[in-house]
C-alpha cells in the first residue's frame, strides 16, 4: 500500500511541475522548454510505476502459490517463498525508495 502511495505522490509531483511550466506540458516531454527537473521527476515517476507493478505481480504470485498449495503447506519448505521472488521484491522496494528519494531531492 505504501508503494502505491509513494508512486502516486511522485506522479502528482511530476504533473504539478508540468503544469507550472505552462503550455510546455502540451508540446511533449523532451521539448527544449523542459528543464532537467521535469525530466528527472518523469524518470522517477516511470521507475516508481514499474516497481509498483513488479511488487503487485510478486504479491499476486505469492498469493496464488499459497492458495494452490494450502493442503501441501505442512512441510516448511513449501511455506517459504522462492529466493528469486524475494530478490525481485527486495530490488523493487530499493528502486522505489531510491526513486522517492531522488524525487524529494528534485523538489517534488
Amino acid at each position: 500500500m505504501s508503494a502505491v502511495i509513494a508512486d502516486l505522490l511522485i506522479w502528482r509531483g511530476w504533473a504539478v511541475s508540468l503544469t507550472r511550466e505552462g503550455s510546455a506540458a502540451v508540446s511533449g516531454l523532451f521539448t527544449p522548454g523542459h528543464s532537467a527537473h521535469i525530466i528527472g521527476l518523469g524518470a522517477c515517476a516511470v521507475v516508481a510505476s514499474l516497481m509498483t507493478i513488479v511488487l503487485v505481480v510478486c504479491a499476486a504470485s505469492r498469493i496464488r502459490m499459497l492458495h494452490a498449495g494450502v493442503g501441501v503447506l505442512e512441510a516448511e519448505e513449501h511455506i517459504a517463498p522462492p529466493a528469486l521472488m524475494l530478490r525481485t521484491a527486495s530490488a523493487a522496494i530499493v528502486a522505489l525508495a531510491a526513486a522517492a528519494v531522488v524525487a524529494l531531492v528534485l523538489g517534488f
